[in-house]
């Protein structure tokens, strides 16, 4: 058994969007809302023979924090929204936030190659 582990950041360009990644050679779908840095694979070029595992996180993210008036006085909840889907060919990460900015999304995934 021949294993594959690759890892990344997303850099969102947008507040709310998608990235795909390719496994086959562990680049980005052209039309992808963000960028991907410090790319690291570990193993063969190709696809995995399976749906590998894998773990999406937030890395960084930016909050905007607005002072209510007086104590008591409004205030407002900020949703940072991940979500995944995957098969043995690609990584599909999206995201999106309200006034808060994501700055970062780390990847790793681990299969069978």
């Amino acid at each position: 058994m021949t294993l594959k582990i690759m890892s990344g950041i997303v850099l969102p360009s947008k507040t709310s969007g998608y990235v795909k990644i390719m496994f086959d050679d562990h680049s980005i779908q052209h039309s992808s809302d963000g960028d991907v840095v410090e790319k690291k694979t570990l193993g063969p070029e190709g696809n995995f023979k399976k749906i590998p595992t894998k773990i999406v996180a937030l890395r960084q993210i930016q909050v905007l924090v607005t002072v209510a008036p007086v104590v008591g006085g409004p205030s407002s909840t900020e949703k940072f929204k991940i979500g995944d889907s995957i098969n043995k060919q690609r990584l599909k990460i999206t995201w999106s936030t309200g006034v808060g900015k994501i700055q970062e999304i780390s990847y790793m995934v681990i299969g069978e190659v």
